[in-house]
């Protein structure tokens, strides 16, 4: 298969046999007679050719590697019987032990109910060449062909009851080892009462759910309606909302706090109807700007400014900064590239070549976030957390003057149908200020953005752009061939016929990092006095806060 995947689709047809001859008669790497019987008469045209032979091989042999299993879990199975060839294919990647082996473990009947059971066998898969890294693990080109093919099977983690499920002790102070009494499955008695009832469906976690969610627990929905009124505002009316016990402080608006809730449970737990009572409040159509607050404009006896400074009490609107996910999606959607399609496989949202897809379908690693994300606070992703950090770092400004997508927001912007044909410079102006800050620019900002365009006009010696459509500059296209070089590993043959945009969703892993099938921003062409401001307009505050 090495020799094989260093073909590339245009070679593979004519090359594909002679490589494939001289692996399987390769003596110094013997290949199993198994696999050569099943490759020996194979003329591929592609490497999906291949698989599907290895596919067939070990389906004609299934059964017997079904019943080589069985004969190893069972006393004295193992040993001269074995056929060496079939023992290789049932012993991928992991070997397999004999019924002796494992009976040999000290405490087995222990070990089996914990991580540790097998754990030497567990850790002895075989890699390639002999490395340990994962990226060498045989198994890990399965999984990228899951994670990025578009035919790949969509999965999802589930939980079973257990045939018999059982009481467990509460561990004193957290130690296993320090049982204490047998605790029944049932409800919090806080919140239950005293003449709560044992859980008896199954384990317990469907009748859990309903005690969560019903009527009668007063938590739920307070803890809801908190959450979402957080997100609108900025802070809870509970500021805490992973605590609402003895600990947290005291709400600022209880009883506004209980008629939410009260609604949102009458309304049949309807978050679309929480969302709209919210929005449509006053409360929440206040401005920002404090000068704007008749109390503060009219200068009369209450002064907000002085009795609530720090907004407790929402006399006026919280400005907020946008979270990573929604500045790039704005700055994705001035593009106009946006790609709106729901569902599909996730993407690199963080590196070139740009992603169009929506943030939500950004593939995140766990183990591995990146510095992009970090930068802009993005949550341990390992870890519940219900309200992410809001810091300012100079990583944050650098990414709007000197990433890809800053400049090809700029150039979209800069090649509007609307800017092309404004007549006058103050009308590009109200252009721009109308595409990125949805507002009519004030004079003293008509004058500065003129000012900044004729300086950088001057620096550049360009002259301004006249009212005709611009050709759009064009961008590199990253192709399957390409993108197998810079992953010095071949891409599974995509499912997409001709006639489908292989930019969209296509992806491919590079060491462990997904890469995109789509634009990277050329670097060839200067950007243009006017492209200058728009960026400029990028890099301010009132792009990235919500008044």
């Amino acid at each position: 298969m090495a020799r094989l995947r260093r073909l590339t689709d245009a070679e593979f047809a004519a090359r594909a046999p002679e490589a494939l001859a001289a692996a399987l008669t390769d003596k110094k790497y013997p290949v199993n007679p198994l696999v050569v019987e099943a490759l020996a008469n194979l003329k591929p045209k592609t490497l999906d050719d291949v698989a599907l032979a290895y596919q067939a091989m070990f389906q004609k042999h299934h059964s017997r590697i079904v019943a080589h299993i069985g004969l190893r879990g069972s006393p004295g199975g193992a040993g001269e019987r074995d056929d060496k060839a079939l023992a290789q294919l049932a012993a991928w990647p992991w070997p397999l032990p004999n019924y002796e082996e494992v009976a040999s473990v000290p405490l087995v009947t222990v070990l089996i109910s914990t991580r540790s059971f097998c754990e030497s066998w567990q850790s002895a898969p075989n890699f390639r060449n002999g490395n340990i890294p994962t990226k060498y693990f045989r198994f890990d080109a399965i999984n990228q062909l899951e994670l990025t093919h578009p035919g790949g099977p969509g999965t999802a983690m589930v939980v079973a009851d257990s045939e018999r499920p059982k009481n467990t002790p509460v561990y004193l102070r957290g130690d296993r080892n320090k049982p204490g009494a047998v605790a029944p499955r049932q409800f919090l008695e806080i919140l239950a009462g005293p003449d709560r009832q044992p859980f008896v469906d199954g384990s317990g976690r469907r009748e859990l759910a309903v005690a969560i969610a019903s009527r009668t627990n007063p938590l739920t929905a307070r803890v809801l309606v908190n959450r979402v009124w957080m997100h609108h505002f900025g802070a809870g009316i509970v500021s805490s909302p992973d605590d609402f016990g003895n600990m947290a402080e005291k709400p600022t608006h209880p009883e506004l706090l209980d008629w939410l809730s009260a609604n949102f449970v009458d309304a049949g737990w309807s978050q679309k109807k929480l969302h709209r009572k919210i929005l449509t409040s006053q409360t929440y159509r206040q401005s920002a700007n404090p000068m704007l607050n008749p109390l503060v404009a009219q200068k009369g006896g209450v002064d907000p400014m002085k009795i609530d400074a720090g907004n407790k009490f929402l006399w006026r609107s919280n400005l907020r900064r946008l979270d990573f996910e929604c500045i790039r999606d704005a700055m994705i959607m001035l593009t106009g590239k946006m790609d709106l399609s729901v569902g599909g496989r996730p993407v690199n949202i963080t590196e070139e070549p740009i992603s169009y897809r929506r943030s939500i379908y950004g593939y995140i690693d766990r183990d591995r976030l990146s510095d992009l994300q970090s930068q802009f606070d993005f949550a341990d992703p390992s870890m519940a957390n219900s309200k992410r950090g809001n810091t300012i770092v100079p990583q944050q400004a650098l990414f709007f003057m000197n990433n890809p997508l800053s400049v090809e927001v700029a150039r979209a912007v800069a090649t509007r149908p609307e800017f092309m044909s404004a007549s006058s410079d103050e009308a590009r102006i109200a252009v721009l200020y109308r595409v990125m800050f949805q507002r009519v620019p004030k004079p003293e900002e008509v004058l500065l953005a003129k000012e900044f365009v004729k300086k950088v006009a001057g620096f550049i010696d360009e002259p301004t752009p006249k009212a005709k459509p611009k050709t759009p500059v064009a961008s590199t296209k990253v192709t399957k061939e390409e993108a197998r070089a810079m992953m010095n590993k071949p891409l599974v043959p995509s499912t997409q016929t001709p006639g489908q945009a292989a930019t969209k969703g296509a992806t491919s892993i590079a060491g462990g990092v997904i890469v995109n099938l789509g634009d990277k921003i050329s670097r060839k062409t200067p950007s243009s006095p006017w492209e200058m401001l728009a960026q400029a307009m990028i890099c301010s505050n009132e792009f990235v806060y919500l008044d």
